[in-house]
């Protein structure tokens, strides 16, 4: 369920015009892990900002890694 929230959250927060003036949660919280769900890697999610960052979690990010609110570029 709070992952469900995280991600709307997420998702609202796409259309924001400046990135960094949003409040980035802990990479933690959303479960950030180097074990990548199937295709579900942070280089393939709109969150993603290369080379190493995204627009909702805190740090450094891999392309490589993986978290609960990854969202599809496509589509």
């Amino acid at each position: 369920m709070l992952a469900g929230g995280i991600a709307a959250a997420a998702a609202s927060m796409i259309g924001a015009t400046d990135a960094k003036a949003m409040n980035k949660v802990s990479q933690a919280s959303v479960g950030y892990k180097t074990a990548v769900m199937e295709g579900h890697n942070c280089g393939a999610c709109k969150l993603f900002e290369a080379p190493a960052s995204c627009r909702f979690v805190q740090g450094a990010i891999s392309p490589d890694c993986s978290c609960r609110i990854w969202l599809s570029k496509v589509g």
